[in-house]
């Protein structure tokens, strides 16, 4: 018996960083939105910052999508991710105080892990070993896992908050109260988050439960009557909690394949991968880093500054970045880089650790995890390099060139990009055409758009999805 597929049914793409975070996905969705019908989350929490400069201004989203300024769009997060109420409701709030009406727009499915009080404290007590945002999404994910602990379940559904929630508070609260009482040292000012984290507790599941779905069921309904979804992906690939460097990951799976498990859809539904990178790499947090401008000197760097608190107003105190980027010590190129690009945590404020293009790294997590086309962000950043020893685009080439090549680093032309029009990208200067094509040929994936500045109208497209025969790009 053939099986009955309606002929109308829509689809599912996954949008997901190929690097360590910050490449800019968020502005790639609301680039891309209008051509879906269902923007949603898979993975992750209040754990990293989304940054969307939209017509409407600029805001830092953390839970929910990113398809927030398209008014036709829904949103949907999905049981793969781990809710924080707290942030949710003041991000809510926020969304809604700019003028978007999220009224049968968000949902959010019933099934989310909720974070609660006991892992900001063990995330606030043990994140230095990692370099976590202490958010509490590493701990509340190990109790999605552990279930129960001595006798006391500890993992907590958005859906048992809502049916019980004088009973799960109350157990919230004893089981941060075991986790302080293991602590040494004066722990009032934990003991203090606490208490106004259950005080206000109940006025942010109020606040959220209008939105809760509990329809398993509701996106493959929605997708099978021709619904459009793109899933979006919290964090990215080189930070999956298997497939990254432990222990320096983020704690949820990053991987496309996980959007059909964490986005509560079926995988038949399936269409393109896309990857989103940027030509200025960066890393925020502990961990391998190959193409590090300073390598180990400016993983200490970063370090000390994460310990001193020292940020962006700190470094453009100390710093001036057109002196450092004609410098011939590479970590003083990266700290110039970072300041000249903005390179601070949109969440934290944390400097950002920086590097060169890593094709090398791209290749792999293109073939690894089968990306179709890839976004380049941030590609008007590279015209700072010509101001540099490099005095042109410096990009690490992958092994097979190096071999044959005998270099491993290519220095590209730069370019100018200050009177380019993104809208006409056949007109963009031949420098800029060649370099996008050594990368597709390095990284074996068609570059779809490049970035030229933060704004969504700044982004050059090459072409849309759909309207591209992809394999004959890849290699």
């Amino acid at each position: 018996m053939s099986a009955n597929i309606s002929p109308v049914r829509g689809h599912a793409d996954v949008l997901v960083g190929l690097q360590y975070g910050d490449e800019g996905k968020a502005k790639v969705i609301d680039l891309i939105a209008g051509d879906y019908d269902i923007i949603a989350r898979f993975n992750g929490g209040a754990n990293a910052g989304h940054t969307i400069d939209a017509p409407a201004g600029r805001v830092v989203l953390q839970q929910v999508p990113s398809g927030v300024f398209h008014p036709h769009t829904q949103l949907y997060i999905g049981s793969g991710s781990a809710v924080n109420l707290w942030k949710l409701k003041n991000e809510l709030d926020l969304v809604e105080a700019g003028g978007v009406d999220l009224t049968d727009r968000l949902f959010i499915s019933d099934r989310c892990a909720v974070v609660q009080p006991a892992h900001f404290i063990i995330d606030e007590t043990n994140s230095a070993d990692i370099g976590t945002t202490k958010n509490g999404v590493g701990p509340c994910y190990a109790d999605r896992a552990s279930r129960v602990r001595n006798g006391i379940r500890v993992n907590v559904q958005l859906r048992d908050l809502l049916a019980d929630p004088d009973t799960v508070m109350a157990a919230m609260r004893a089981s941060a109260e075991a986790e302080l009482s293991r602590l040494a040292g004066d722990v009032q000012h934990l003991r203090e988050r606490l208490d106004a984290s259950i005080t206000s507790l109940l006025e942010c599941i109020e606040r959220v439960r209008p939105f809760v779905q509990t329809d398993r069921g509701y996106l493959g309904r929605r997708v099978t009557a021709g619904a459009r979804v793109l899933f979006e992906g919290a964090q990215s690939l080189m930070l999956d909690v298997v497939h990254g460097d432990q222990p320096y990951v983020t704690a949820s799976h990053t991987v496309p394949a996980y959007a059909y498990v964490g986005g509560d859809l079926s995988p038949q539904y399936h269409r393109y991968t896309i990857g989103v990178a940027k030509a200025v790499v960066s890393r925020v947090g502990n961990g391998p880093f190959p193409s590090e401008l300073g390598a180990e000197r400016a993983e200490a760097y970063f370090a000390a500054a994460c310990a001193a608190g020292r940020g962006k107003a700190e470094e453009n105190a100390d710093y001036l970045p057109e002196e450092l980027l004609r410098s011939a010590d590479p970590m003083d190129l990266g700290i110039a880089l970072r300041m000249l690009t903005h390179e601070y945590g949109s969440g934290t404020g944390r400097p950002r650790r920086i590097g060169l293009l890593d094709l090398q790294q791209l290749r792999e997590m293109v073939g690894l995890f089968g990306v179709d086309v890839v976004y380049l962000n941030k590609v008007d950043c590279l015209a700072l390099y010509k101001e540099s020893v490099y005095a042109g685009i410096p990009v690490r080439l992958t092994a097979e060139t190096a071999a044959r090549d005998g270099e491993q680093v290519r220095i590209l032309p730069s370019f100018e990009l200050s009177a380019v029009d993104p809208a006409a990208p056949e007109l963009l200067p031949k420098e800029l055409l060649a370099f996008r094509s050594v990368v597709e040929q390095e990284i074996g994936a068609p570059v779809i758009g490049v970035g030229l500045g933060p704004e969504r109208d700044r982004t050059a497209q090459f072409f849309r999805l759909g309207e591209h025969r992809l394999q004959e790009t890849r290699t």
